[in-house]
Formats: C-alpha cells, sequence, structure tokens
C-alpha cells in the first residue's frame, strides 16, 4: 500500500497530464488544427510582405503614383490587400510588366508536409527499506519499478494557393469568425511549431532565385519555368522532470518493520516536429520568368509573352513516394514534387546486389 501511496504521490509532483496518445496539445495547449492556421496564416502575411516590397520598389524607384498610393495604403493596413488586382491597379501596355510580377506572386503554390512526434515515458521506482528485530543499523531494502512509454506519429501534407492565401483565406464564416483572427504570434523558441517558422525567409529567396537571380532552367526560351524550392525544418524540444518524495516512519517496537518509504517519478517528454515546405509557380504558358528577372532587378520594362489565366481544376489526390496530397493546378503539384525530393532522401534504398 506504501508504495502505491508514494507512487502517485511522485506521479502527482511531476505532471497531471501523463498523455496516453501524445498529441501536440499536451504541451503547448495548441491542436494540431491551431498548427496548421498559425503556419498558414504565417505564409499569408510572407506573400503580403512580398508584395509591400514590390509595391515600394516601384513607388521609389519607378517613381509610380499608383503604387506609392497602394502602398500607402497597405503598409497601413494590411487587410486591405484583400481587394489588390493588379490589372486594375495597373492598366496599359507600358504596365504588362508590372502586372505579370504581381501575377507571378499570385500564380504562385506552397506545399507544407507535417510529420509530428511526440514521445512521452513515465517512469516510475520506489523503494522500502525494512528495519529487523535483529538489529536496528541492519535494514533490508525492497525495491520495484515501473516503465511505460508512448509514441505517436501523426503526418499529413497540404497545399495552397497565394491567391487564394491573399484573397479568400480570412473572409468571415458566420458563425466562426475569420480564419486567421487571432492566430499570429512571434517565433516559439521553447516550442517553434506552435509559433512563426519563418516562411518569410524560404518564399522571399524562391521570389530572388526567380526574379533577380535569373536561374530560370532556360533564359532565352519563352515561357520558362521558376525552378521549385523547397526548405526541410526540423524542431526538437525535451522535457524532463523528476521527483523523489521520502517518508520515514519512526520506530515503535523491536519487531519487523517499515523503516522509511520513497518512490522516484521520471517524466520525459520528446517532440519531434519536422515541417517541409515547397514552393513552386505556375510553369511554362502562364508566365516566362526569364521576362521578369530585369524588369525586377533593374525597375526597367522588358518585352515578354502576357500571362495567360489558367481554367480552374477539380482538385485531384497525388500519391508520390513519401507524400500524399491534393493539387488543383501545375503549381501545386509541382510544390508537392519538392517536398516529395526532400523526404524521399531520408530513406536509402539498397539494391538486393549490393548486400
Amino acid at each position: 500500500m506504501y508504495v502505491r501511496c508514494l507512487a502517485a504521490l511522485a506521479a502527482a509532483s511531476l505532471m497531471t497530464a501523463c498523455a496516453i496518445h501524445p498529441v501536440p496539445e499536451d504541451v503547448t495547449g495548441l491542436k494540431t488544427g491551431d498548427i496548421v492556421k498559425q503556419i498558414r496564416c504565417e505564409t499569408r502575411d510572407a506573400a503580403r510582405k512580398i508584395i509591400l516590397r514590390e509595391l515600394e520598389r516601384l513607388a521609389v524607384y519607378g517613381n509610380n503614383g499608383t503604387a506609392q498610393e497602394l502602398f500607402a495604403t497597405y503598409a497601413a493596413d494590411q487587410s486591405q490587400m484583400v481587394g489588390f488586382n493588379p490589372e486594375l491597379a495597373f492598366p496599359g501596355p507600358s504596365n504588362k510588366q508590372v502586372r505579370n510580377v504581381f501575377k507571378a506572386v499570385y500564380s504562385t503554390a506552397i506545399a507544407y508536409s507535417f510529420d509530428l512526434t511526440m514521445e512521452e515515458a513515465n517512469n516510475l521506482g520506489s523503494t522500502l527499506n525494512f528495519l529487523g528485530p535483529w538489529q536496528n543499523v541492519f535494514t533490508l531494502g525492497v525495491t520495484g519499478n515501473g516503465n511505460r512509454s508512448r509514441l505517436n506519429e501523426r503526418t499529413f501534407t497540404i497545399t495552397d494557393k497565394f491567391s487564394f492565401l491573399l484573397r479568400e483565406l480570412n473572409t468571415p464564416k458566420p458563425p466562426y469568425g475569420s480564419y486567421c483572427d487571432g492566430r499570429i504570434v512571434g517565433p516559439n523558441y521553447i516550442y517553434p511549431i506552435a509559433g512563426q517558422i519563418g516562411v518569410y525567409n524560404t518564399a522571399y529567396t524562391f521570389f530572388e532565385l526567380a526574379f533577380f537571380e535569373n536561374l530560370a532552367p532556360d533564359r532565352t526560351a519563352a515561357g520558362s519555368d521558376s525552378p521549385p524550392l523547397g526548405d526541410k525544418l526540423t524542431f526538437t524540444t525535451n522535457f524532463d522532470l523528476s521527483a523523489t518524495p521520502k517518508v520515514v516512519f519512526a520506530q515503535v517496537g523491536p519487531g519487523f518493520q517499515v523503516a522509511d518509504a520513497s518512490a522516484t517519478g521520471v517524466l520525459s517528454r520528446k517532440d519531434t516536429h519536422q515541417v517541409t515546405v515547397g514552393l513552386a509557380m505556375e510553369p511554362a504558358g502562364a508566365l516566362a520568368v526569364s521576362s521578369l528577372t530585369g524588369f525586377v532587378f533593374s525597375g526597367a520594362g522588358l518585352s515578354g509573352p502576357q500571362f495567360v489565366a489558367g481554367r480552374p481544376r477539380v482538385a485531384q489526390t497525388v500519391k508520390l513516394n513519401r507524400v500524399v496530397g491534393t493539387a488543383a493546378s501545375r503549381a501545386e503539384l509541382l510544390a508537392l514534387y519538392v517536398v516529395d525530393q526532400l523526404k524521399s532522401r531520408e530513406v536509402q534504398l539498397v539494391p538486393l546486389g549490393a548486400r
């Protein structure tokens, strides 16, 4: 009976929420859906910042009056950007490349593949020391241990278009309100997946490679594609907590009796969260990225093919080597491919003949 009481005391002194089925909310209070919302809303804000940077560039270096007005409006209230329409804001042949730059941003797709691994161990040990009638200085120690562990790995993949994130993601949906309201927080250095994970850096690098560095596969061919880009982020957080309560009993007689009893409780939790992000632009036929590199870098207009809007597509399930996701456009499909490419490197297949 003493062992059970002390074990319960040790467990209570550690953590009240020992999980049978470990999930992220055990530690952060955030459900998986909340984590996804945070990252999608962070991606939307990254897209907004990229558009603001381009408007600022046009306003300052291009002395574009429309860009100056839009930048002032959106910098004061980014939610106003939901109504931004490059066709209406920058009409006419002279603004063709301005429209193409923004259309390239809106045509970009992003895929996120989540691998959330939560491992918890609860180890309880107990010790009883007995005094015998033979002599008080001699003790008989009895120990016992109960070790338990649980592991849960949760994986899924979703895709988004920047056009959807910018225009529709935060549309109010009564009675649930707006999707991103209250979701944007700063970085969480203790449990990174619960905060900002740096999507802006990935997105800006993608456009920097596409426009500024001129890394399209064929820099001269009309309709050349922008290279997809992927980042694989891994966050690991360890929690360890222990307690050793002890009860000492007063000696009441010369007979065989308990001298003291103690219990050791150790709770450990290891959460490893991997987010693989892939970015891709709508490929050839939608926009020749190579025709925009000089325009974005220098501010001068260059000739190039017009943006051709693709027909609406029905989302289809895509089964790749390591990823199963949905894609409704060629850009989303390319984003899934680059995520699958990164994740496929985690497994090395050895031919039977090589053994």
